[in-house]
C-alpha cells in the first residue's frame, strides 16, 4: 500500500486512509486543521516581526535625522567651546600630566591645574587650539591671579621651543583664522572626534 507523510506530525500513513488537500497530505482533518492554525500563527508572527523591523528602521532614520538637525542648530561658538574643553583636557591629563606649572614650576598635587594660554583666546583666537600656545599651568596663582604670568610664560616657550617659535606664535600673518581652519561645523566636529579618541586611547573619559 502507498504511504504519504503527514505535513503536521511527519508520520507516514497509508495514503488512502488520510486526507489530501491543496497544501499536502494529512493523517486526518484534525491534523489538517492544526497545521492550518500553526501556519497562520507563523504567518502572523512573521508579519509582526517584519512590521517591527520596519518600525525600528524608521525610528533609526528619525533619530539620525534628529541628531543631524541638532548638530546643524548648534552655534559655531558652542562647537568651538566643546573642542576647547577637550583640547584643555588633553593638555592637562595626557600631554602635560604630572608636569610642573609652566610658569612657576610648582608640582603640588593638591591644587588645580588649567591648560593656560600664552596668547589668550580673546587676543588670538587663531591660535586658541595651537598646542604650543597651551600648557599645564596652576589655576589660581598663575593663570588667574597672575594673569597668565606673561613674562614667565614667554621664557618657558623660548626655553622649550626656541625664540623663533615664540616669534612664529606672535606673528599673526603666520596663522590661518579660525574660519579658515574650520570652514564648517563638521570640520570642528572632526577635530572633536579626534581629541576624544586621543583621550580614550590614553584611558581618559572625554568631558565633552
Amino acid at each position: 500500500m502507498a504511504k504519504s507523510k503527514c505535513k503536521h506530525c511527519q508520520d507516514r500513513k497509508e495514503t488512502r486512509e488520510g486526507v489530501k488537500t491543496n497544501v499536502g497530505f494529512f493523517c486526518d482533518y484534525d491534523h489538517a486543521a492544526k497545521y492550518a492554525l500553526n501556519h497562520a500563527e507563523k504567518g502572523r508572527k512573521k508579519l509582526i516581526a517584519e512590521r517591527k523591523r520596519e518600525s525600528n528602521a524608521k525610528a533609526k532614520v528619525k533619530r539620525k535625522e534628529t541628531a543631524q538637525r541638532k548638530k546643524e542648530l548648534r552655534s559655531r561658538s558652542d562647537w568651538l567651546d566643546t573642542l576647547q574643553k577637550l583640547v584643555n583636557q588633553y593638555v592637562t591629563k595626557v600631554r602635560d600630566v604630572n608636569k610642573p606649572c609652566c610658569t612657576c614650576g610648582t608640582a603640588n598635587p593638591n591644587i588645580k591645574y588649567d591648560a593656560g594660554h600664552f596668547f589668550t583666546r580673546a587676543a588670538r583666537p587663531d591660535i586658541r587650539f595651537e598646542l604650543t600656545n597651551l600648557h599645564r599651568q596652576c589655576s589660581v596663582n598663575c593663570n588667574q591671579y597672575g594673569s597668565g604670568m606673561r613674562k614667565e610664560y614667554a621664557e618657558f616657550i623660548v626655553n622649550t621651543y626656541g625664540q623663533e617659535h615664540l616669534d612664529w606664535l606672535t606673528d599673526e600673518s603666520q596663522h590661518k583664522s579660525l574660519k579658515e581652519q574650520f570652514p564648517h561645523w563638521s570640520d570642528i566636529e572632526k577635530e572633536i572626534m579626534r581629541y576624544r579618541k586621543l583621550l580614550r586611547d590614553n584611558g581618559i573619559k572625554p568631558i565633552a
